[in-house]
């Protein structure tokens, strides 16, 4: 018993070494690794002057011993980088605005969600405001409407829905898409006008 005792300890001791040494140590932050990440991150998205900041300073947590908040020194490499990304026109809130906006509408978002994830990305308000005025180039087209012909079209709502047998089908169907209009954001009205109109009009409201 004693001897399968003194097994098992010194085994638990060679295991404990073994984990130690298989322990990775937090890597290095760096000027020059914040500056890589930053680029690589842009390869990949378009983003806001906060929101790459915010980006790193996460990256540097991740690295910090303990995830630590990052130091004054890291701090201002983190600014440097986005200063720098921003003279080489890397970053362009005003630029990423006016795409996210676009995007966003595209898919069906009405513009008050739209001013809603601008800001969440940290971009400033008055940018913001300039971009969701751009989204309708029609004066008579406003940009929830344009909106909602998307998502109708995207969800295949109103005139887009397959063909049905009988009225009370169509009407109950109608009743659950003004619903999921009503929770994507878009008025009882403006989704109701727009349930019933013709392909050729959701088409026309989209170019």
């Amino acid at each position: 018993m004693e001897n399968e005792v003194k097994k098992v300890r010194e085994s638990s001791k060679k295991d404990g070494k073994t984990a130690k040494k298989g322990q990775k140590r937090p890597k290095k932050v760096t000027a020059g690794y914040l500056e890589r990440a930053a680029l690589h991150y842009l390869g990949r998205f378009s983003t806001s002057e906060k929101n790459l900041r915010d980006v790193l300073i996460r990256k540097i947590r991740r690295r910090n011993e303990a995830f630590a908040s990052p130091t004054e020194e890291q701090l201002g490499w983190v600014d440097d980088v986005v200063k720098k990304c921003v003279r080489y026109n890397y970053v362009d809130d005003a630029a990423y605005a006016r795409q996210r906006a676009e995007l966003l509408l595209r898919r069906g978002k009405p513009v008050r969600m739209i001013a809603q994830d601008l800001r969440h990305k940290g971009v400033p308000e008055n940018l913001a405001r300039h971009a969701i005025a751009g989204l309708s180039d029609d004066a008579d087209v406003d940009a929830d409407r344009r909106a909602a012909a998307a998502y109708i079209k995207r969800r295949r709502f109103g005139a887009f829905r397959r063909e049905m047998p009988d009225a009370e089908m169509v009407k109950s169907k109608i009743e659950k898409e003004l619903a999921s209009m009503a929770r994507a954001g878009f008025g009882y009205e403006l989704a109701r006008d727009l349930l019933h109109l013709e392909v050729d009009d959701i088409i026309d409201l989209l170019e």
